[in-house]
């Protein structure tokens, strides 16, 4: 399993990064889907068979802007025996840029496997990790989990509070909503359903395209079936509409689409014919600099 991987969108440098990577089974992310169903689309045998699942990343950088994607899960994360875990910024580290480059964090939802290396320890407290930056989320997502969402890990409620608390009280969270322009290459696409404020992101760069789908799919098949819903979805009816969103969007602009929890580096494109839809595989071309 790959922990690393860049490419351009256009004029825009693409890094899509590991936080861990490692295999696992996934009946949970089929819930209520009879076995035979996702086992056979996912070319597996049974239902605990492990399969390649990424806690991933991105980091941009275009029209003079360094960009952050979610930030994994840091020091807090229960992987610790997988491929590359809690190695986000040492990833980042690696392509030559520096912390302290970084612009902006844009969130695509605030769970923790999201937001983890948000902060670090530094005298004894949470500080930011990317000082120089602004932290972006979807102004829904901020008010659902201050109005006390349900959290989807036993620890969540402490390690918001030295992950995300921190952020606010130095003053570095900007909320947007709806689709907007949040960076000059990248537009804000609401998707809810995984939470109330998950947000994708499209990408577009010299006339090329990159939907960036969070947590709106976990695996491809997700977009080809849109009613294969994980258990820990907030909503699946809004789960359903909001991946027909963007298969439209992906076919209106021939985006080719990814994900964070897709293994490095899995990029396709989808199309549609007779009510059927299809994730494609792409060959990107890899570029050795950031």
């Amino acid at each position: 399993m790959r922990l690393s991987a860049t490419f351009k969108v256009g004029n825009v440098s693409v890094a899509a990064l590991s936080d861990a990577a490692t295999e696992m089974p996934l009946p949970g992310f089929f819930d209520e889907v009879p076995d035979e169903e996702w086992t056979s689309a996912l070319g597996i045998d049974t239902p605990g068979t492990s399969v390649p699942f990424n806690f991933g990343s991105f980091l941009l950088r275009g029209s003079g802007r360094t960009v952050l994607l979610d930030t994994g899960f840091g020091e807090q994360g229960p992987y610790a025996e997988a491929k590359g875990a809690a190695g986000l910024l040492d990833r980042i580290r690696d392509l030559g840029v520096g912390l302290d480059e970084i612009d902006a964090v844009i969130h695509t939802h605030l769970h923790f496997d999201h937001v983890g290396w948000n902060t670090v320890t530094e005298g004894g407290e949470r500080v930011p990790t990317f000082r120089n930056a602004v932290w972006r989320v979807s102004e829904e997502e901020i008010n659902w989990w201050d109005g006390g969402a349900a959290q989807p890990h036993p620890n969540y409620e402490h390690i918001l509070r030295d992950v995300f608390d921190p952020i606010v009280g130095h003053g570095k969270v900007e909320s947007f909503s709806g689709e907007r322009l949040v960076e000059p290459f990248l537009t804000s696409i609401p998707t809810p359903g995984h939470t109330p404020g998950h947000t994708s992101f499209l990408l577009s760069s010299a006339g090329e395209h990159l939907l960036l789908v969070g947590d709106a799919a976990h695996h491809p098949e997700h977009l080809v079936h849109h009613d294969w819903v994980p258990a820990v979805d907030n909503d699946p009816r809004e789960t359903t509409r909001s991946r027909r969103r963007i298969v439209d969007l992906a076919i209106e602009k021939d985006a080719m689409v990814t994900g964070g929890h897709f293994p490095i580096l899995t990029i396709g494109k989808l199309s549609e014919i007779d009510n059927a839809i299809k994730f494609t595989e792409v060959e990107i071309k890899e570029t050795e600099e950031f």
